[in-house]
């Protein structure tokens, strides 16, 4: 009877990311998206002209700015993490 033949399955070494960049692409796609949705919401604000609108679009305005200088602040705090 001939010896059937072992296959030996090789194991990739699979490459990780590192969390730092992973976190710091997160940050910024998070960040412009939130610096968007304050312009445009910033742009109907001003361009408004009920009442009940030019409130919304203020409030927005506002909470949008507030989440986009958080994002910026931690992209910022990402980048010194990431040159040291």
């Amino acid at each position: 009877m001939a010896k059937k033949k072992k296959v030996k399955k090789r194991v990739k070494s699979v490459k990780k990311k590192s969390p730092i960049l992973r976190n710091l692409r997160l940050a910024q796609r998070n960040f412009i998206l939130f610096l968007a949705l304050f312009i445009a919401s910033f742009v109907l604000y001003n361009v408004s002209i009920n009442a009940l609108f030019l409130n919304f679009f203020g409030v927005l305005a506002i909470i949008f700015a507030f989440v986009s200088l958080a994002f910026l602040i931690a992209l910022i705090a990402l980048l010194i993490i990431k040159l040291k």
